[in-house]
């Protein structure tokens, strides 16, 4: 009944109102006959008020022979109770006991004052004794309180307060005292530590990767989350089946995995990845009802799924996220109620998307984006200032403005263009250190500015591509190991603006230098084995500008282009089998453009360099004809 009792109290109460007094047994002794502390007393409770498996370490005063001592005992209890300093307790005690000594001593009679004196000194001795005792108790009382005052702080830290700064976009705040943090348990041995003090240290050590990777300091970032890697892995080995050190151990592996994957280097991702999905399932398999656990498995195939976008593998990708959506359904319900629980089923939907659109599957692309879009709206309202969810909105405005402009719905892909240009304006603004909210700017300005364009608005192009022009060349400034970085948010709006100077009809002389810059930038990348399908694009779609503005044929070029794109098709999305088609089409190979131009066709696909490329090629049109029928 006791043990019932503590667990009410735990779930109404919290676990820091709790004292214990050991008067017999041993605490944790894992002998039912000797322990001490009921089962509820001795491990912790979740959010939820359900018991964990996580050891939990309650303040005990120990009346036990050989411990605290019954009057000491009862001093710290009342310490803890009333929130009054141990050692003022005991000085109280002492001072009062001095008192009552010194009226008994002046009570005795002349004649037994020399025996009197002799007692005095004696009890004065004997307390001198007691009371160098006491300061030893006390001594250790104030550090095991200074202990559990800095570790509940660090709990703190890692939990409660980097949410609330993470809704608003303030990880930042965190940076100095997550690095004290970790001096903190820097100055202790590893071997040394408790479990649940590992365990804060790994939250911290990732808390301060997150900060670094936010500011785009991958080295510091990668170290920290390294370092964390360690510290979890050393607790899964303790405690190989325990699994809370699974569950820890899966997120240093997934952020050591995720710098992997910021570089380019797809093999040390995937590794690292690959533990994390199976961490993942391993908890699922421990408690397949979990929902905690379940998120986990449904991230990890989101990450499997990026990783094979990169590789230019839709198909996969799909499967991955399907499977990644279908978890968020069971998790968050179709409309989820708290905007994490949003956020997550909507990147799912995001994910998805993607894979959608690459294989030409328009319509569907477009529904998932309305889809998740509909998912955030449900909760904007309730949690509007929430960072990472006007983030998550800004990214699907922008990404469902691209759709539509490939499905020739040009004035209502700058609506939502502006839209998401907007809000991640905001974000950015508050936080300008924020290197992912630098990149979330930039891409809204490249579509918004590719928007302008085809609708004849050039001035306005104009302006939104330098304005993400100037934050991509920061970007890399800043870091210039971020793949994406260089093959997109750099290179790409200066792209779309040499493509908006040619389609004027009036090209100057640094058109062509801007071509011939991005190839000369580009082509590095295009010699290494992992290049990403969004560099290929940018590169190739360079060569065919170089090679329209070329005073001879360009049939080098072109034939380049068809070499890099034309192995491997379905690698490719829409926009860059556009340029493959067009390369085919200079190359008099038109059996081969129109068969890609059909596919296109058939998918709904009426984007207006799509269009225009039909324009420009009459013999296409009994191919697409055929196609539409």
């Amino acid at each position: 009944w006791v043990n019932e009792e503590i667990k009410a109290f735990k779930r109404i109460h919290g676990e820091g109102r709790i004292r214990a007094a050991i008067v017999g047994g041993v605490p944790f002794s894992g002998d039912p006959e000797k322990e001490c502390f009921p089962e509820a007393l001795r491990y912790k409770f979740d959010a939820d008020g359900q018991m964990t498996n996580e050891r939990c370490e309650p303040i005990a005063a120990d009346f036990r022979d050989g411990g605290d001592g019954k009057k000491y005992g009862l001093s710290k209890l009342v310490a803890g109770i009333t929130g009054a300093r141990l050692d003022e307790l005991i000085r109280r005690e002492q001072q009062r006991r001095m008192a009552r000594l010194r009226l008994t001593a002046g009570g005795l009679g002349t004649v037994a004052a020399s025996m009197g004196a002799l007692a005095f000194t004696a009890i004065i001795a004997r307390n001198d004794a007691v009371e160098a005792r006491g300061l030893e108790v006390i001594a250790r009382a104030q550090a095991e309180t200074r202990r559990d005052e800095a570790e509940g702080l660090v709990e703190f830290m890692i939990t409660d307060m980097r949410k609330q700064l993470d809704a608003v976009g303030r990880l930042d705040v965190l940076d100095t005292t997550a690095q004290r943090t970790l001096d903190y348990y820097a100055a202790q041995d590893a071997e040394d530590l408790e479990p649940d003090a590992l365990g804060r240290r790994s939250r911290a050590q990732l808390l301060l990767g997150e900060v670094y990777n936010s500011r785009g300091d991958l080295d510091a970032a990668l170290e920290a989350y390294t370092a964390a890697a360690t510290t979890t892995e050393e607790q899964l080995r303790r405690d190989p089946d325990n699994p809370q050190r699974i569950f820890d151990h899966s997120q240093s592996v997934f952020w050591v995995g995720y710098i992997a994957w910021q570089r380019g280097e797809a093999l040390i991702a995937r590794r690292y990845w690959t533990q994390y999905y199976d961490q993942a399932t391993r908890l699922v398999e421990v408690d397949p009802e979990n929902d905690d656990y379940r998120a986990e498995l449904m991230f990890a195939h989101s990450n499997l799924g990026t990783l094979a976008m990169d590789e230019g593998n839709a198909s996969t990708a799909e499967t991955h996220f399907v499977e990644a959506l279908s978890l968020s359904k069971v998790i968050y319900g179709e409309t989820p109620q708290t905007a994490q629980a949003a956020i997550d089923l909507g990147q799912s939907y995001s994910w998805l998307s993607e894979a959608l659109y690459h294989q030409a599957k328009i319509a569907e692309a477009r529904e998932a984006r309305i889809a998740e879009l509909s998912v955030y709206t449900s909760v904007l309202s309730a949690d509007a200032e929430h960072a990472f969810l006007k983030d998550s909105v800004s990214i699907a405005n922008y990404s469902l403005a691209d759709i539509l402009i490939a499905e020739g719905r040009v004035t209502e892909a700058i609506d939502q263009a502006m839209i998401a240009a907007k809000l991640a304006e905001e974000l950015f603004s508050h936080e300008p250190g924020n290197l992912e909210l630098a990149d979330r700017s930039a891409s809204a300005h490249i579509v918004l500015g590719e928007a302008y364009m085809h609708s004849g608005e050039y001035d306005k192009a104009r302006a939104s591509l330098a304005t993400a022009i100037a934050i991509g060349d920061g970007l890399i400034e800043n870091e210039d190991t971020v793949v994406r970085w260089r093959g997109k948010v750099s290179a790409l709006p200066k792209l779309i603006l040499a493509r908006l100077e040619e389609k004027r009809g009036k090209v100057p002389p640094t058109t062509m230098a801007m071509y011939e810059q991005l190839v000369s930038m580009l082509h590095p990348m295009t010699r290494t084995g992992a290049i990403e399908p969004a560099v290929e694009r940018v590169y190739c779609s360079a060569l065919a500008g170089r090679a329209r503005l070329t005073a001879t044929d360009g049939h080098s070029d072109w034939n380049e282009i068809i070499s890099i794109l034309a192995p491997k098709l379905e690698r490719h999305g829409p926009k860059t089998l556009i340029v493959l088609a067009e390369a085919y089409m200079n190359t008099d190979r038109s059996d081969a453009a129109g068969s890609i131009m059909s596919k296109l066709y058939r998918a709904g696909y009426r984007h207006p360099d799509f269009m225009a490329l039909l324009a420009e090629h009459p013999s296409l049109h009994p191919t697409i004809l055929r196609a539409g029928q």
